[in-house]
């Protein structure tokens, strides 16, 4: 590199603008000159960028640590009176989570989309350093509770979907309690969406995801094997 090429490295802060009109005035404002700072600034864009992911896996490390375990909190009970299935609630996870999430620089959005009868929540979680990861939950619309209206229906999923893209960014396996009368019983659908789903997002064997459940399809898997599962699928994804 020149000595003309050094007197034009961009100093902390430098904006293309200031770079070029540094250039003007010292009259070396050339097509050289002008692609040597398109370089030297996508280098240091590259390494702010990884300093931003760094600084961001060492706080969700962090964050992680703080997390805990996770309870099933509210019953779902079957058409005999007894409990279907039990899960902890979205507004429950997130009194838990937020002021961890301050703590560590963090912050959480949500967006919505609608793909072949599907409802895809993504939950996008950023740090203060810049860097940001998405998550994906998708449950089939209109998959609400037996007698609810299509606009409580599609309500429904949309928070279902929502709950399961803010544990699938936080890495939350929420602990189902389910007694001995339901052990035998099948996993709800939108349960089996969102591990039909996260299988693909991970890039796991579905063959041999099925075969480690011990079932034919999604659908027959066993309520009380869910949350080991889930669990299981979430350690497949990258750090």
């Amino acid at each position: 590199m020149s000595n003309d090429q050094l007197s034009i490295i961009p100093s902390e802060g430098a904006s293309p603008l200031s770079l070029i009109e540094r250039l003007i005035d010292q009259g070396k404002l050339t097509p050289e000159s002008v692609g040597v700072v398109e370089r030297l600034l996508a280098i240091r864009e590259h390494e702010m960028d990884r300093a931003a992911e760094q600084k961001f896996a060492e706080a969700f490390a962090a964050l992680q640590a703080d997390l805990g375990t996770f309870n099933a909190t509210k019953a779902v009970p079957d058409k005999h009176g007894g409990t279907r299935y039990t899960y902890l609630p979205y507004d429950e996870i997130m009194v838990r989570v937020s002021p961890l999430l301050q703590k560590h620089g963090f912050s959480l959005s949500f967006s919505t989309d609608f793909a072949e009868a599907r409802i895809i929540q993504t939950c996008t979680l950023q740090h203060i350093a810049g860097h940001h990861r998405d998550y994906k939950a998708f449950v089939r619309a209109g998959a609400g509770p037996y007698g609810a209206t299509e606009t409580q229906a599609d309500g429904a999923a949309m928070t279902y979907a929502k709950r399961y893209a803010l544990c699938n960014a936080l890495n939350i396996v929420v602990e189902h309690d389910t007694d001995a009368r339901n052990e035998g019983a099948p996993i709800t659908p939108e349960q089996a969406q969102v591990l039909r789903e996260t299988v693909k997002d991970v890039g796991a064997d579905e063959k041999k995801f099925l075969e480690f459940a011990n079932a034919v399809d999604y659908e027959s898997i066993g309520a009380n094997r869910y949350g080991e599962l889930f669990s299981a699928l979430q350690k497949k994804r990258r750090p």
